[in-house]
């Protein structure tokens, strides 16, 4: 046999005991740049997705026309790739079809996970005809730990299929168990813009019918003079609807666009206000937390003068919690 005069290397890779083990072994005449992409394409996309007490068996055999085939078996499930072309491309589209057909070598699906990807964003299978658009989602591995957080950006009723875009987190893979968060979220923020004064928010996001527009209501204050509430309409687009979710910056970042009608009371001028802005930004999330930038105008006047009027630069942090 082939493998008989293959070198006797074995590399068997221990995870952590949370880690399924991967047992790789190649022919004597595989190049070590074609071994070691394919041996990280299968760590990255498949052995993370796989029970910790299991062992992904991989052989990489030469063929001879030039293509390499690789066999893997896991418990009693098997299959075998033909890799082909450059071998610069090797590890980036086998990690691309072990995302898809990886599936195959898990034992039970989740009821509710990822059974799609078109590359900008996911598709989930669904009996329950209750989800809305605005639905937000906890993305959980095989260890039931957190990698990510998806919205639900259209609901194809017919198909009985969720249309899902990234917000946040880790490269996601199909396979993966959908924990619902609900689709409100309180949040709390601190706010410095361009000429050094400084607010503190406590916001609540309530999704409307068509993603990604909310309704948003506040209560806030200023640390010079001010105490508001306020009501408004808000919109966050994520960029993985739009470029590659499969990039660490695309996937952690959002377009966000808000516009606020605020009243409230200035104690230094001993009088309310009313103040009117509508900005727009970017923001990167990390789990709950969250940083953005953003631009905006606004106008804020007393029953007897105008406060404020103009153009504002923010930098805001906030922290979320999903209802």
């Amino acid at each position: 046999m082939r493998l008989t005069l293959s070198l006797l290397f074995l590399a068997l890779v221990l995870f952590p005991l949370s880690s399924a083990q991967l047992a790789f072994t190649h022919d004597a005449d595989v190049p070590q740049e074609v071994a070691g992409g394919v041996q990280r394409a299968l760590k990255d996309s498949l052995v993370e997705r796989l029970p910790e007490e299991g062992v992904l068996n991989a052989v990489l055999e030469c063929g001879e026309q030039g293509e390499y085939t690789l066999s893997l078996s896991y418990e009693e499930r098997e299959l075998t790739y033909t890799l082909l072309g450059e071998v610069e491309e090797f590890e980036k589209r086998l990690a691309t079809v072990l995302n898809h057909d990886g599936l195959s070598l898990l034992e039970t699906l989740p009821a509710l996970g990822l059974t799609s990807f078109s590359g900008r964003g996911f598709g989930a299978k669904i009996d329950d005809p209750s989800y809305k658009e605005g639905d937000r989602f906890t993305v959980l591995d095989v260890k039931q730990r957190a990698q990510g957080v998806v919205v639900v950006a259209h609901v194809a009723r017919d198909e009985g299929v969720l249309l899902l875009s990234q917000l946040s987190g880790k490269p996601l893979f199909l396979g993966m168990e959908l924990k619902e968060q609900g689709n409100k979220s309180v949040a709390l923020s601190f706010s410095l813009n361009k000429n050094m004064n400084s607010a503190v928010d406590l916001l609540t996001s309530w999704p409307l019918p068509m993603h990604p527009l909310s309704v948003q209501f506040g209560l806030g204050a200023t640390m010079t003079s001010r105490i508001y509430g306020s009501i408004g309409l808000s919109a966050k687009l994520p960029l993985s609807q739009f470029f590659s979710a499969q990039n660490a910056l695309v996937r952690n970042l959002s377009l966000d666009a808000t516009t606020l009608f605020s009243a409230g009371y200035d104690t230094s001028l001993q009088e309310l206000f009313y103040q009117a802005s509508g900005e727009f930004g970017v923001t990167c999330a990390l789990s709950n937390w969250a940083l953005s930038l953003s631009v905006g105008n606004r106008v804020a006047a007393s029953n007897a003068a105008l406060l404020e009027q103009g153009l504002f630069l923010k930098l805001t942090t906030a922290y979320t919690y999903t209802l």
